[in-house]
């Protein structure tokens, strides 16, 4: 077998894939890139719908104008649901999130009265809309946009062993569909090759609770349920219950809507004892009375999967790797993380995770003096909280109570991790279910974090930023009592530069991050650049019940910085984990 040498091999030509190849190419022309993907495109995919948070990275793909400007290309600009017992309509509108001036719209959904969502909305210069989209077609665009970037791109190929040197993974064999074969030694490699991934697959974590399957397929002759000015130009998902489970809803062209009954595992296998997946589909859409009417006409298509199959059934198991990174690999897309498809966020999180990826390469082959290991747990710790946001709005969905109120305010307390921050509820949702949480995301990293000046002279101005944050002013704080909610760490993080300076690179510097899964979202919540100096002072964090106690010990810690330094670094680090709820305060009683 030949040997082939390359800087960057990557295992997937999906989202992430050509995501990262293309990001890669734009910013290191230099670099040699190589996209091994085993299907030859167009290819079926089943994911339709993104989500306003991946525009960025659209953008600086070259592919957002593209896609925007397009006809055939439906524009989503929120999701509609119908969830729970009293069948009431309520909305996530991607519309309220703009700025400046512009006329009335109407969000029209046939056989639902939705005259108060009529709101004055204000254009942007970012439109907030995602993309309902056919999966062969806008894949096939995404991985021929990388190979106009540079990147080599393989289809009909596929990885059948990794190769490692000394536990660190070197490159892959690999085999096409012609019968050709060979090696490609890689500096670096990325699966983004999905569920089946040849790196994390057998070391995955299944969350028990979201564990479903769905059966789907394409109607033709379906009526949309929701337009734009009654205009079939823009829509929303439609999402509502059944008795058995939950369906969606939404068109990807004029005459073709895709849809998707979901139920539990258990209650799926005991109806197929009965009938078959193509019945049991027909069998919820028309328990649906909101969509029953919809496909009184309709038909299901075959001419959209492969094979002329009418319905597919898929595994909707939420789950994540133990580990997305490691020496010479990550992981990114579906190999890293599945999150159950009730907010449409796989393909936005698929094309963050490339992105996101592609940057910590960047970072890390510009500067080699950073520690490439800290760069990619600081990527790690960044998927582990992008995916775990998205994992706790969709366990509250299953949860018991599904009142819409319940719903908002869950999103509202996501989105508002303080529970000071003046957002209402609905807009606090629509932010939420368009990726934009914590609160910071919908923001710039420049306007929400203070910024340290190091432990010498450390006075971070939290006062201009924030307002009523619940949190007590300096001079109360040694009083108070100290509680550890969830273990942190002083540790490398990475944001995106917004600068032109160093395109392509992140931004890095330490903050707190949580290890405890239900809570590492909430480092994205007030980011914040904290000395590394400041390490010992975070340990010492675990050790004390009052925060007299632990200032002395911090003082104790970093004998050679000016005490009142020290005191005042470890009291900002200290607001800025009561702000996160990773500790308690408890003031004096009276």
């Amino acid at each position: 077998m030949t040997t082939e040498p390359y800087d960057v091999l990557v295992l997937g030509g999906g989202p992430a894939g050509s995501t990262f190849a293309g990001i890669v190419k734009k910013y290191a022309p230099d670099v040699r890139v190589v996209v091994l993907e085993r299907a030859r495109f167009p290819r079926w995919r089943v994911g339709e719908s993104s989500i306003p948070v991946a525009n960025g990275v659209l953008r600086d793909l070259g592919m957002f104008d593209r896609l925007a400007a397009d006809p055939s290309v439906v524009k989503k600009i929120g999701v509609t649901f119908v969830w729970g017992a009293d069948r009431a309509p309520w909305n996530a509108d991607y519309l309220k999130l703009v700025t400046g001036d512009a006329p009335d719209h109407v969000i029209d959904v046939v056989g639902q009265d939705f005259g108060d969502l009529r709101e004055r909305v204000k254009r942007s210069e970012e439109p907030f809309f995602g993309f309902n989209v056919n999966r062969a077609w806008f894949d096939t665009q995404m991985l021929d946009n990388a190979a106009s970037l540079g990147a080599e791109v393989r289809q009909g190929t596929r990885a059948v062993r990794v190769n490692r040197d000394g536990g660190r993974v070197v490159g892959v064999d690999w085999e096409d569909d012609q019968g050709a074969s060979g090696t490609i030694r890689a500096d670096f490699v990325l699966d983004a090759s999905g569920l089946g991934s040849l790196l994390t697959r057998g070391r995955r974590h299944k969350d028990p609770n979201l564990s479903n399957y769905a059966v789907h397929g394409y109607l033709r002759g379906a009526e949309w349920k929701v337009v734009y000015n009654g205009k079939k130009e823009r829509t929303t998902v439609f999402i509502a219950t059944v008795a058995t489970g939950w369906i969606w809803y939404f068109p990807i062209g004029d005459d073709c809507m895709s849809v998707g009954a979901v139920t539990h595992r258990d209650r799926f296998k005991d109806r197929l004892r009965e009938t078959d997946p193509e019945s049991l589909f027909w069998e919820m859409l028309h328990d649906c009375p909101e969509v029953a009417s919809m496909v009184r006409g309709a038909t299901l298509r075959d001419d959209v999967m492969p094979d002329g199959a009418r319905v597919k059934v898929s595994e909707d198991w939420s789950s994540w790797a133990e580990e997305v990174a490691g020496p010479g690999w990550a992981a990114a897309g579906d190999a890293a993380m599945f999150v159950d498809p009730i907010l449409s966020s796989g393909v936005s999180l698929a094309l963050q995770s490339g992105h996101r990826a592609a940057c910590t390469y960047l970072t890390s082959r510009a500067h080699p003096g950073l520690s490439s290991s800290e760069l990619w747990r600081a990527y790690a710790d960044y998927l582990r909280g992008e995916y775990g946001a998205f994992l706790q709005m969709a366990r509250f969905f299953y949860g018991n109570n599904k009142a819409t109120e319940s719903w908002f305010w869950e999103a509202h307390r996501l989105v508002n991790k303080s529970g000071r921050l003046d957002i209402e509820p609905g807009r606090s949702f629509a932010m939420a279910t368009a990726g934009f949480f914590p609160f910071s995301k919908a923001l710039s990293f420049e306007m929400m974090a203070p910024l340290m000046r190091g432990v010498s002279g450390a006075h971070a101005d939290f006062g201009a930023v924030y307002h009523d944050t619940g949190v007590p002013a300096d001079d109360e704080l040694p009083s108070c009592g100290l509680s550890v909610v969830a273990p942190v760490r002083l540790a490398l993080r990475t944001e995106p530069l917004t600068a032109s300076a160093r395109p392509g690179e992140l931004l890095v510097y330490h903050d707190l991050v949580c290890d405890a899964p239900d809570w590492q979202h909430r480092a994205a919540l007030y980011p914040t650049r904290i000395p590394p100096a400041l390490a010992p002072v975070v340990v010492a964090l675990h050790e004390h019940d009052t925060v007299a106690g632990w200032l002395d010990d911090a003082v104790r810690r970093l004998p050679s910085s000016p005490a009142a330094d020290v005191r005042s670094g470890a009291l900002a680090v200290l607001r800025i984990a009561a702000l996160r709820g990773y500790v308690a305060l408890s003031r004096p009683a009276a």
